[in-house]
């Protein structure tokens, strides 16, 4: 037996994930109710689902996330914000993150706290602006811009894979479902063009993206436990994979949100068919949370000969980051926030090598391999709860 397959087979054995309850009315569960939110029963989204989804103050939030990998080996990240998401009360506060992780082992991290009236944001279509940076597109191309003193950056996007929603893209909560945690994946892949003007050093590169959009009206702090997400290029295949669990006051419900695409098209999406699997985590010296090196997600759906296999392996994490240091600039009100509320939320963004198995009817007739993976832990509760 291969070293992996016993990996596989232990985690299978030992370490599958206790949370959730089988209910017929689950308190957290992807709704099914197009009706409600005016949406087409295709999973395609149509361009205004990536506009501004909520009016940017109290109560809602709201992000448009883009990262890629180049083909000089770096990886770059750019999310806009309407405000912090620890805070649901505030009015709009917009800023930016920006990260670039070079394969010599740099990077360049910035962020950009943009005044009220440098924000705006379009409702029919993605164009999201703050101070002189931008984030825009129709779904089929893009281009995100980010510049402050020391750096210029700009990302063009063609879309090569068709867009996608979970469903509905509304996680909802609660018995009267209400509250919700929305997602579109605009670009599951794409093609990205960066040039950036760091420090006078010019670099431009090309490699393949993704973008996905965010927004809701119920804390994610208060929602969510945890939760891993991942998204991989393996040979044809394009897969996006996250497992969310719920607070204890929704019964820990886990909730899968899963996509395989190959050459373009979904061919596997119902998150209900897969069951996510991992290893024993190892707690983080400093930021105190249970990461796993290593987790499968097995779609087996009765209905659909083919099954299929999405295997991580970590091997180093690209950012270690606490919540409230990311997402407070100033030093005084972030140790207030520490004595005045008990919340120690960490991410966690990891690389390393993926898998895909493809199998139909119980026969493997693919496999490919990728070392270019890149995932994501985001820890809002306590390890254990």
């Amino acid at each position: 037996m291969r070293k992996n397959d016993l990996l596989i087979l232990l985690m299978l054995l030992i370490a599958a994930t206790g949370y959730g309850q089988v209910t017929d009315n689950p308190l957290a569960n992807v709704s099914l109710d197009y009706a409600k939110y005016n949406l087409n029963t295709s999973n395609v989204p149509e361009k205004w689902e990536d506009g501004m989804r909520t009016d940017g103050g109290k109560g809602s939030y709201e992000w448009w996330y883009f990262d890629s990998h180049l083909d000089d080996g770096s990886t770059v990240v750019m999310i806009f914000y309407t405000k912090p998401f620890v805070n649901l009360n505030k009015d709009l506060t917009p800023f930016i993150t920006m990260e670039i992780d070079r394969p010599d082992g740099t990077s360049i991290k910035k962020r950009y706290f943009g005044a009220v009236e440098e924000f705006s944001g379009a409702k029919d279509s993605c164009n999201v602006v703050i101070g002189k940076n931008y984030f825009r597109g129709n779904l089929k191309q893009y281009e995100i811009h980010f510049e402050d003193d020391e750096l210029n950056i700009t990302a063009t996007v063609e879309r090569t894979t068709e867009s996608w929603r979970p469903k509905t893209g509304h996680i909802v909560f609660g018995a009267d479902k209400t509250d919700y945690f929305a997602w579109v994946v605009s670009v599951p892949q794409g093609k990205t063009e960066i040039e950036y003007t760091y420090r006078n050093e010019k670099t431009t590169a090309k490699g393949s993206c993704y973008h996905d959009h965010n927004w809701g009206n119920k804390s994610i702090l208060e929602a969510f436990n945890h939760w891993y997400w991942s998204r991989a290029e393996i040979g044809p295949y394009n897969v996006i994979a996250s497992e969310m669990i719920a607070e204890k006051e929704y019964d820990s419900q886990n909730i899968v949100v899963f996509n395989v695409s190959k050459d373009g098209k979904t061919v596997a999406d119902d998150g209900s068919k897969v069951t996510m699997y991992q290893t024993y985590g190892k707690i983080h010296p400093t930021l105190k949370k249970d990461v796993s090196d290593d987790i499968v997600f097995i779609y087996d759906n009765p209905n659909d000969i083919f099954r299929y296999e999405y295997y991580l392996y970590r091997e180093k994490n690209l950012l270690e980051v606490d919540l409230l240091e990311a997402s407070i600039e100033s030093k005084f009100k972030r140790r207030l926030a520490r004595l005045l509320t008990d919340f120690d939320g960490a991410y966690f963004r990891m690389t390393g090598r993926a898998e895909i198995r493809v199998f139909k009817d119980n026969v493997l007739i693919e496999t490919h391999k990728s070392s270019t993976a890149v995932w994501e832990l985001m820890y809002f509760g306590k390890v254990g709860q």
